[in-house]
């Protein structure tokens, strides 16, 4: 259902962080073109590396090798060189598919690797029930996989990356997997899950 929706151009590179593609990118706020490499492609969004990166502000069409359409999509944060992107269509895709709305929430939130070796302090600053929004120093220091802990979860939460940067990152949360693989508390989830989407609002 909708799989065409969630395709985009790039589909091919998806879940291979390794590989890359050059590309066009157009800005169409200032109308300006910049040629850029795009790697680490999601089902969200990608990577764009550029020594002109910081000519892009938000908007922005990029135009793969062989590709003869633009595939739009929204700059989230630039970082050196490199440009954390959400695909446009994909945002709008994803939202429709989980039916919910994202909530503006300020909720403290410890992120560390499953091993808990790495653990950096941040802050939720959207949340719904599939997914959230964090800002945080460090997070590319971080696995593909993370857990979460907040205060008035009784256990800590499993996610994994959408998009990040430096100082923040989209994340899905991935409620059906828990530390020990297996264990059926699935309820005690359900109900955090709700108070999670109703924080805030």
């Amino acid at each position: 259902m909708g799989t065409e929706d969630t395709k985009h151009a790039f589909s091919h590179l998806q879940d291979q962080p390794d590989v890359q593609e050059d590309v066009l990118v157009i800005d169409f706020d200032n109308l300006s073109a910049i040629d850029a490499v795009l790697s680490n492609v999601s089902e969200w969004g990608c990577r764009l590396t550029s020594d002109d990166i910081k000519s892009l502000y938000k908007t922005i069409g990029i135009k793969g090798r062989d590709a003869n359409k633009l595939v739009k999509a929204h700059v989230t944060s630039v970082k050196g060189n490199d440009a954390a992107v959400v695909f446009a269509k994909n945002e709008k895709t994803v939202a429709d598919k989980r039916r919910e709305k994202r909530n503006s929430v300020n909720i403290p939130v410890k992120i560390a690797d499953l091993e808990g070796i790495t653990e950096i302090s941040g802050t939720i600053v959207d949340a719904a029930n599939n997914g959230c929004r964090v800002k945080a120093q460090g997070l590319t220091a971080l696995p593909e996989e993370v857990l979460l802990t907040m205060k008035k979860f009784s256990k800590p939460v499993v996610a994994e990356f959408a998009w990040r940067n430096e100082t923040s990152a989209g994340m899905r949360l991935l409620w059906n997997r828990t530390l020990e693989e297996g264990a059926d508390d699935d309820d005690g989830d359900a109900a955090d899950q709700i108070d999670l989407e109703v924080e805030g609002v």
